[in-house]
């Protein structure tokens, strides 16, 4: 009898180990069939995405964004990857995309004369000197001006609008402590807790309500803004950045493209529509949805942050 029992036991479980078996490999083929099927789509987003630069790269005419110099092209790429980091993590979204811009800026000159290495960004003024911070920034009408993208900006969705607040919470955030001294002196993490001050203040709580400032979004803040400070160029911070976060990859080469369509426009209203085409592509993407709402916010908030800074 005890012998039966054990034959019984023996085969109960090998059916149990079988069966569990079974369900892995079911499992694993699943996960792998999804993760090929998402590459394959990231792959026929990127050829789209190189067909609409290759139809501004004929040009002879020199980009007029690619004069920037090095300091306001990686507050752009910092904002924009803040963005879709944010996104993709749904935790701080407004402000990981907000706190990257400032931090970087901030380590750059942009708000603070000099900037994190003592170099001074203007011979026409000293660190002794305050200046009114806003003076530093685009004019606050043409910064917060035509910044909604999307086909319908009468009905225009709140992640639609994620460029219009960006511009609007900076600039309200650093009206109310206008100096460049103040923000010479201001941490990472006290930058990030006076946005988020203006994010709970402009922010309708229906609409977002993630305003509790976590630990990984200030290590990301300060990573970015960091790097964009040691980076050469664009294409350096965006690979230290896949290094860092691997899980963003398949998006920051959609990041990397973006930003060398950016290269190649020519005016203005060619940078806009470049970027409304370039959300129209994505937004037809079999990509999966949390990766292409992530890559629009980016692009938006990459658009807005090229009419906040002063690059001239």
């Amino acid at each position: 009898m005890k012998k039966m029992a054990k034959k019984i036991g023996a085969a109960t479980m090998i059916v149990l180990l079988s069966s569990c078996s079974t369900n892995y490999d079911k499992e694993f083929e699943t996960t792998t069939k999804d993760s090929t099927i998402c590459n394959s789509n990231y792959i026929l987003l990127q050829n789209e995405v190189n067909s609409l630069n290759s139809q501004i790269a004929s040009s002879e005419t020199r980009g007029f964004l690619s004069r920037l110099f090095k300091r306001v092209l990686n507050v752009f790429v910092s904002d924009c990857i803040g963005a879709v980091k944010g996104g993709f993590q749904g935790e701080n979204i407004w402000l990981s995309a907000q706190g990257a811009s400032l931090n970087s800026a901030k380590k750059q000159g942009f708000i603070t004369i000099v900037d994190a290495t003592n170099t001074y960004i203007t011979r026409s003024t000293s660190i002794e000197d305050d200046v009114l911070v806003t003076t530093l920034l685009q004019p606050k009408e043409s910064a917060l001006d035509k910044l909604i993208l999307a086909e319908d900006p009468i009905n225009a969705t709140i992640s639609d609008s994620i460029g219009y607040y960006h511009n609007m919470i900076i600039y309200e955030t650093l009206e109310k402590s206008n100096s460049t001294i103040y923000w010479a002196e201001v941490s990472d993490y006290a930058s990030l807790l006076q946005l988020n001050s203006e994010i709970i203040e402009i922010i309708p709580t229906t609409t977002y309500n993630d305003t509790i400032v976590n630990y990984e979004t200030l290590e990301f803040c300060s990573f970015i803004s960091d790097e964009s400070l040691k980076c050469d160029n664009y294409q350096e911070l965006i690979d230290v950045t896949k290094i860092k976060y691997p899980q963003l990859n398949d998006m920051l080469n959609i990041v990397s493209s973006y930003f060398q369509g950016m290269e190649l426009v020519t005016t203005e209203e060619e940078w806009e529509m470049y970027c409304k085409n370039l959300i129209e592509i994505i937004s037809k993407s079999d990509i999966p949805t949390n990766d292409k709402e992530s890559l629009k916010m980016g692009i938006t908030v990459g658009f807005a942050s090229s009419k906040l800074w002063k690059y001239e």
